[in-house]
């Protein structure tokens, strides 16, 4: 609609009329189809996705992939969200597909996704990895694990498990990012009843083994549901350096209730460490004064008040004091 407003002899006049330009809330998904445009991701998912439609009226199965991606780039969390987005006849258009896909569309869509087919895209993975710098230093890999709630408990997979909210039925994904480039390189999806380490040596191995060479990984950083035997003896193997929480258990929580000729001041305030020597490799434990850093991480004890405490068991050298690995674990799977 246009508005126009005059002033004829004294008077005013506005009239109103009406253009045919397409408006929308969700311009900014130019940027993303520039983006996908300009990195090829649209020949890639041709080249991946298992469907090959016989019909030549057939929906592309690439315009469906794409219109479901920008669907989750506006906020649809559902696929009836996604679907509603055909309202809006600039999405489309924006996203340089044929049409926003239907609810029907999508759910036939992902039904023709067979393992075999989630193998096969799997290696986006893959080729986006190829595409990054080498470093010198190295890349930091990050593993994470955490639940994926599922209310009404329908999909294939899902388990009743602990989250958040109490026991709900969920996923747990078991994810790998590379934290400087801010890019998940690989992820399974596991049922919700499974613990963070369960198979993570596994996946430790499965990761490293899909990375290009030109991506060295020079620490991995996990938090307590990782610390396990098992896993740091795979990462020792490897040769892998390593920062992990330790959970809080009886001898680590002795530690925290060292007296003050215990602990260390750093050049932050408010923030002490001391370091020990635990199951044959570097512990070092933190405390943090609540009243100078409010907002710092770790867990409070009640029988020592006003402080929060995290332990970090690495591998990493003496020469990295322990202030340094305390920041260098700072920042994991954000």
């Amino acid at each position: 609609m246009q508005i126009q407003v005059s002033r004829a002899d004294g008077a005013a006049s506005m009239r109103i009329g009406f253009t045919d330009q397409r408006l929308t809330a969700h311009g900014g998904l130019a940027a993303w189809s520039v983006y996908v445009q300009e990195i090829g991701l649209r020949e890639q998912l041709r080249e991946r996705l298992p469907h090959r439609p016989s019909s030549p009226n057939a929906y592309d199965p690439t315009d469906t992939a794409l219109g479901f991606i920008g669907g989750i780039l506006c906020g649809a969390d559902k696929l009836a969200r996604v679907a509603h987005l055909a309202h809006d006849p600039a999405v489309a258009e924006v996203l340089g597909i044929e049409a926003v896909p239907s609810q029907s569309t999508l759910s036939r869509f992902f039904a023709g996704c067979t393992r075999a087919a989630c193998e096969s895209l799997s290696g986006l993975h893959a080729w986006s990895l190829r595409a990054l710098p080498e470093r010198a230093e190295g890349y930091t890999l990050d593993l994470d694990s955490f639940a994926l709630v599922h209310e009404d408990g329908h999909q294939q997979g899902v388990r009743v498990g602990y989250t958040r909210k109490g026991l709900k039925p969920c996923h747990r994904p078991i994810v790998a990012a590379l934290a400087e480039a801010s890019q998940v390189a690989h992820f399974w999806l596991r049922p919700g009843n499974t613990a963070c380490v369960s198979g993570a040596a596994t996946f430790l191995g499965d990761t490293l083994a899909r990375l290009p060479a030109s991506v060295r990984i020079a620490l991995v950083r996990a938090d307590s549901g990782f610390c396990s035997a098992s896993m740091i003896a795979e990462l020792e193997q490897r040769g892998l350096a390593y920062i992990m929480t330790a959970a809080l258990r009886s001898p680590v929580q002795a530690l925290c209730r060292h007296d003050d000729s215990a602990w260390v001041k750093t050049e932050v305030a408010g923030l002490e460490v001391q370091e020990v020597d635990h199951e044959g490799s570097r512990l070092i434990v933190v405390r943090q004064r609540i009243a100078e850093r409010p907002h710092g991480g770790g867990k409070r004890l009640l029988e020592v008040p006003g402080y929060k405490f995290q332990a970090l068991r690495t591998n990493l050298p003496a020469s990295l004091d322990a202030l340094a690995v305390w920041r260098r674990y700072n920042g994991r799977a954000d």
